[in-house]
């Protein structure tokens, strides 16, 4: 389903333009400092969620690109640079190194991430991607409306109706432990794989080497330049909120529930599961899944604290 923003076509063809540009000179960035010596440092007292002076050079770079080109939009970055601003529109959502832990041990398995949210709804996607054809690697890139491109490539989604053996698919072990597969799907999955970026994830299901892609519970800057690849690729994207019952529903937007765009500090804790990936396979997918009761869940950590 694509969504028609009430703003104008050429505001996002240039907004989309300058995306690719900084999203391109980012992922430069990350590139020279690549398989080189870096500076770590931790933002968990276990020495997990890494974060690296790459990440921090590609987000500097980026929100001052985007404040001298766009002063009055807001910024929400995962580093943590936060700029307010109350009377745009606009809010860009960028994430500098999606994939750090494979970045800082040379897997070249990673992403520059910026999405662009036009009154809490995604209007333009741009993902920098490390590519084995070009050394400068690549952007896949996106708006409302605009088709979605890897550099001047078209690209679409796998277009099956049902997983198909010996074709990728992107199920993170965390995600099984929150569901529970149906009748019908198990043994059904596709080859699953779970390469460590998210952002990086979605971009390959936008242009078909990931024939779909789910989550349960990614942050607002993995997902949001990706959002609207998958759409503009002849994709959907669906969310589900909480245990509620309403099951799985297409993604309008990050607003709340009179329609209104969620501010800064709201994006900052959103998080939910996600599928990405064609109409027909979403059906199936999302058909053949249920959630594990409370007990399930409260098991599962138990089972998880006494073996790991």
């Amino acid at each position: 389903m694509t969504l028609i923003l009430q703003t104008n076509d050429q505001q996002l063809k240039d907004i989309e333009s300058f995306a690719m540009g900084i999203t391109r000179k980012a992922g430069a960035i990350l590139l020279e400092h690549f398989q080189k010596p870096l500076d770590i440092q931790y933002k968990s007292k276990d020495g997990t969620n890494p974060v690296t002076d790459a990440d921090k050079h590609s987000e500097s770079f980026l929100k001052e690109a985007i404040l001298k080109a766009y002063p009055d939009h807001a910024i929400l970055a995962e580093e943590g640079s936060q700029v307010e601003a109350k009377q745009s529109d606009y809010v860009w959502v960028i994430d500098p190194l999606d994939g750090t832990v494979n970045f800082l041990n040379g897997l070249p398995i990673f992403a520059v991430s910026v999405g662009v949210l036009y009154r809490g709804r995604p209007a333009v996607g741009c993902i920098f991607l490390p590519s084995a054809t070009s050394a400068q690697g690549c952007v896949y890139h996106a708006r409302t409306g605009g088709g979605a491109f890897r550099d001047e490539e078209p690209i679409s989604v796998v277009t099956s109706s049902s997983p198909e053996k010996g074709r990728i698919t992107v199920f993170p072990r965390a995600f099984a432990q929150h569901f529970r597969m149906k009748k019908g799907y198990k043994g059904k999955v596709g080859e699953l794989r779970s390469p460590g970026s998210v952002a990086y994830e979605v971009a390959m299901t936008a242009s078909g080497v990931v024939q779909y892609a789910v989550y349960s519970s990614p942050w607002v800057w993995d997902v949001s330049g990706g959002i609207v690849l998958v759409r503009e690729a002849g994709g959907v994207v669906r969310f589900r909120s909480g245990r509620d019952g309403r099951g799985w529903r297409p993604f309008e937007g990050f607003v709340d529930g009179e329609g209104r765009p969620l501010g800064l500090s709201e994006l900052k804790k959103w998080r939910t599961s996600w599928f990405f990936g064609g109409e027909g396979m979403a059906e199936f997918v999302t058909s053949h899944m249920s959630p594990r009761t409370r007990v399930e869940l409260a098991a599962s950590r138990w089972m998880r604290r006494m073996f790991s």
